[in-house]
């Protein structure tokens, strides 16, 4: 592992703030964990991170508010800022993240608000630790000697101890014993069958020995998790298959350093195991297909953490092969992700191009028409409401004015430019985000000023909205006096309606300033009514970008999802670069 400590940054700013919610707009990060923050803006940073946005300003903000000295306190270093990498996977962001909280605690930021994020936009899995020096009665924590002190504390974290080990494999889910066997190995250690158990050796010692009763009391069956992340290991190997066949992704290790510190390209150490394997017609693979195997080997291993060993029978042929998934810590049967068949065949399959405007079909239809109060727009959500407001002549003509194939593409356009609260909102309540019902202490219907009758809410995050209702729900609630649980569950379902309309304005309010900085404006128009044909079609991709990181976060890591970044900055290199600590595992 390396841990090293970033430049000081004089000023009182925290431009790792920025660096860190970049990467997470850039889809190459993701936030493990915010401690010792207020629920307040946990709850805005998770919003704009199911949708794909930076909270960079919410978090550097906050980070300031926390920083006041006081006293003789003179220093303007207050940002404190970490990274922690291992090589290739061998610790999973979870467990880094978990290094990284002992690792504050060591340090003296145990109370300290701060933020944990896992990039994955290298071969090296690493974690990146922003704080703040600044303690809350104003007097800055020592940064004497840190480096140093960095290095001591994470030899302590990460002496060696078997038995964490052995306990993070049985934490796997397997189905069988050979399973288990496959986990251990790709632990890097060595296995044997014994009278009443397992025995494990490492670096050529004893490692200890697994009860057979403690294998075969975690085996797992009919496990809720393990279709789903099959269905998306299927969905990677065929990304990466078809990027090896056309020439567009090579294996992460396959280049090596000169003497002149040049990178050449040198062929990757072929596994053996795969020159055992036999075509559909019963013949030996190419050379060109097992170096294309072996890629496809070594990128799920680097990029994803997924593991990939094949099973001889006894004349040395290779009849399947299993996965071994360390970022969800599933063990597979290889034939349940994708056949040995399928697995093998690099013939390029041609793919209808998706397009953005996919998420809004799968969502709506629309209807454009004029009625005696001018031009419309319809737009009918599937099972669910319709909504329908005015648009403008120039809408109106540029949907008119279009080929028929086109108009389709067009209607989704303009409906979501007009309609973009309304469908943030719909997504919100199919997809949540946000339990809700568990920030709401209490609700009560109160009279106001004016005379209308008005939903009070007690949040728990103090925050206290009163909602007026509409003659239509007042009348219902009026309705429901005999029935207290109906009356309840009836006001919890317009407090959460409030509240998932709250989130989807602050999203699109981010949008629009997105859309702002793509469009080169200085001010986008009040009314989405006059927005130039340019301005719809950006805010139109910028929504459905948002759309379609909810439809894909649940639960989201690096793993579930990769992306290719082009622009790099001076941090890219960091877990490469010799200076800082450097310890071992």
């Amino acid at each position: 592992m390396i841990v090293k400590k970033l430049n000081d940054v004089s000023g009182g700013g925290f431009p790792g703030a920025r660096y860190n919610e970049k990467k997470i707009a850039d889809g190459v990060a993701t936030l493990m964990a915010m401690e010792n923050v207020s629920e307040a803006l946990r709850h805005n940073v998770e919003t704009l991170h199911r949708f794909g946005l930076d909270a960079s300003a919410e978090v550097e903000r906050y980070m300031k508010e926390n920083s006041k000295t006081y006293g003789n306190t003179k220093t303007t270093r207050f940002q404190f800022h970490v990274s922690a990498s291992v090589k290739g996977r061998a610790m999973s962001p979870e467990e880094l993240t978990d290094f990284a909280r002992e690792l504050m605690v060591g340090m003296g930021y145990a109370r300290q608000p701060y933020f944990v994020y896992a990039h994955h936009d290298t071969g090296n899995n690493h974690v990146h630790i922003l704080s703040t020096r600044i303690k809350p009665n104003g007097y800055a924590i020592s940064d004497h000697q840190d480096r140093r002190r960095l290095n001591e504390c994470a030899n302590r974290i990460l002496s060696p101890d078997i038995k964490k080990d052995i306990d993070r494999i049985l934490c796997y889910d397997y189905e069988t014993e050979g399973q288990f066997a496959n986990i251990v190995k790709t632990h890097g250690y060595k296995i044997e069958k014994s009278l009443d158990g397992y025995r494990l050796f490492k670096c050529g010692g004893d490692a200890g020995n697994i009860a057979i009763g403690d294998i075969l009391n975690r085996i797992t069956r009919n496990s809720p998790n393990r279709k789903d992340r099959a269905t998306q290991l299927r969905s990677i190997i065929r990304k990466y298959k078809s990027e090896i066949a056309e020439g567009k992704c090579q294996s992460v290790d396959n280049v090596k350093v000169s003497k002149g510190k040049k990178r050449k390209p040198v062929k990757a150490k072929l596994n053996t195991d795969i020159r055992k394997i036999l075509d559909n017609h019963g013949k030996p693979l190419s050379e060109e297909n097992c170096q294309r195997i072996q890629t496809l080997i070594d990128v799920l291993k680097t990029k994803f953490g997924i593991d990939i060993s094949f099973q001889k029978d006894k004349d040395g042929r290779v009849r399947g092969y299993s996965v071994i998934d360390h970022a969800e810590k599933i063990a597979f049967d290889g034939s349940k992700v994708m056949k040995l068949s399928e697995l093998i065949d690099f013939v390029i399959k041609p793919q209808r191009k998706p397009s953005p405007l996919d998420v809004y079909r799968d969502l709506f239809t629309v209807e454009v028409g004029k009625g005696s109060r001018g031009n419309y727009m319809l737009i009918n959500v599937k099972d669910g409401p319709t909504y329908r407001k005015p648009i403008s002549p120039r809408q109106y003509a540029w949907y008119n004015g279009v080929k028929d194939d086109e108009r389709e593409d067009v209607g989704l356009t303009i409906a979501a430019t007009m309609f973009s609260e309304e469908i943030l909102t719909e997504y919100l309540m199919r997809y949540p985000i946000h339990n809700h019902q568990e920030r709401i202490k209490g609700m009560a219907v109160v009279k106001h000023r004016n005379g209308n009758y008005c939903l009070h809410l007690a949040l728990t995050d103090v925050y206290m909205p009163l909602i007026e209702l509409t003659l239509e729900e007042e009348s219902k609630f009026r309705s429901l006096h005999s029935d207290e649980q109906a009356r309840q569950g009836f006001l919890m379902s317009i407090a959460m309606l409030h509240l998932t309309r709250k989130d989807a304005e602050a999203v699109k309010d981010r949008i629009k300033q997105n859309t702002q900085s793509k469009a080169g404006v200085r001010i986008l128009p009040s009314r989405p009514q006059d927005y130039s044909q340019e301005i719809s079609e950006i805010f139109t991709v910028n929504l459905a970008n948002a759309l379609s990181s909810l439809n894909v976060s649940s639960g989201s890591s690096g793993y579930k999802r990769e992306h290719e970044v082009g622009n790099s900055s001076r941090y890219d290199d960091i877990d490469d670069r010799q200076s800082g600590t450097r310890l071992t595992m």
